[in-house]
């Protein structure tokens, strides 16, 4: 129940902060963003110890054109990162890295995450 709390003050927060700088190719319900708590992170290591389907890969990124918006956070990238796979039909994200750098001269801060996305079949361990 913490979990879920968390997930929509994030949420809450997100819709109330201005989302210019903020890339998404549509924007999830609240439904969809809390299903995001099934999409488990694993290192190369970890998702090769089990039956998974490699779904593709997916890219977040945070522009922050004004310094009143927040500063780009992985953590926030990974909220991301796991709403696209779980998008996908994944359950599993390996990150594979995460970038800071200024994109162009209108980004105060820019961050960029990359990562595998994965449908893990638990049935077959």
């Amino acid at each position: 129940m913490n979990l879920m709390k968390l997930l929509m003050t994030v949420f809450l927060l997100l819709s109330l902060s201005a989302c210019n700088g903020i890339r998404l190719n549509t924007i999830p319900s609240v439904d969809e963003s809390l299903r995001t708590y099934k999409v488990q992170e694993y290192s190369i290591a970890e998702i090769q110890r089990y039956k998974a389907e490699s779904l593709g890969k997916v890219v977040s990124s945070y522009c922050r054109t004004r310094p009143t918006q927040p500063k780009p956070t992985e953590s926030f990238l990974l909220g991301e990162l796991k709403y696209k796979t779980q998008r996908l039909g994944g359950n599993g994200v390996v990150i594979m890295e995460c970038v800071d750098h200024r994109l162009n001269n209108s980004c105060n801060d820019y961050l960029e995450c990359r990562a595998l996305a994965y449908r893990v079949d638990f049935d077959s361990l």
